[in-house]
């Protein structure tokens, strides 16, 4: 985590963490989102496999799997999201075909959500293990302590 000390914008702070997701976790499509658009939707900063500009029009990602990342506020982690009877029925998870998702909020020093670590595999299920969860909040807390700084 010490990587983040050499990120002096905010857009370097989010590839590093995105680099670290990919480093550690492997997986076959990330996205960090931070901040709020607009139409106060979380704003996609950086992807791999997935381009944040076009990623919630093309539905790409499922957006009831985000809002559930969001409304758990604590990192989760599906094992089979075609499997889980709240979004193995939905259009936009058949569509994208997700199978594994783990995400975690990124928060601010009052505890409110500023953005969201989101990973998943169309290829597998269970392509993420219960003991990447703490590690993904470490990120998190890393990422969200380095971006204050640079404020």
């Amino acid at each position: 985590m010490d990587r983040f000390n050499q990120a002096n914008t905010p857009t370097e702070v989010y590839q590093t963490g995105l680099d670290l997701v990919l480093e550690r976790l492997k997986p076959e499509r990330a996205l960090i989102f931070y901040g709020y658009d607009a139409q106060e939707q979380l704003a996609p900063q950086v992807g791999h496999n997935l381009d944040p500009r076009t990623v919630l029009d093309m539905g790409d990602v499922s957006l009831g799997i985000l809002q559930d990342a969001m409304e758990a506020g604590e990192a989760k982690m599906l094992v089979d999201a075609m499997k889980d009877p709240r979004f193995g029925e939905r259009t936009s998870a058949v569509l994208s075909g997700i199978r594994s998702v783990l995400s975690c909020p990124i928060r601010d020093g009052g505890g409110e959500i500023e953005g969201l670590i989101y990973l998943d595999s169309r290829i597998q299920s269970a392509a993420f293990k219960q003991s990447d969860l703490p590690w993904l909040n470490e990120l998190s807390e890393a990422m969200q302590q380095r971006l204050s700084a640079l404020k």
